[in-house]
């Protein structure tokens, strides 16, 4: 078993985690730091949270935003085009 550390970055702040959790492979740790960013971005002041799945080695394995985020955003198109060729 693997010891996989979940950093969270919010509101400016970086909360590095000191203990970790231990999982067998990558995929079940990734799956455990979604359900942490999920359930923290519903509260008004994480909404920007991000973790960071990272082994104690210090790899990063995943670096995760809440599954509710939009990938994204509407962008408004130039009232005008320019050719660049």
């Amino acid at each position: 078993m693997r010891r996989y550390l979940f950093n969270i970055y919010a509101a400016g702040v970086v909360s590095r985690d000191e203990v970790g959790r231990k999982y067998p492979s990558d995929g079940p740790a990734v799956a455990y730091g979604q359900r942490i960013v999920d359930e923290l971005t519903k509260d008004d002041d994480y909404r920007d949270a991000v973790i960071d799945v990272v082994t104690a080695s210090g790899r990063l394995v995943a670096r995760l935003i809440s599954s509710e985020t939009p990938l994204v955003h509407h962008v408004r198109q130039p009232t005008r085009q320019i050719s660049l060729h």
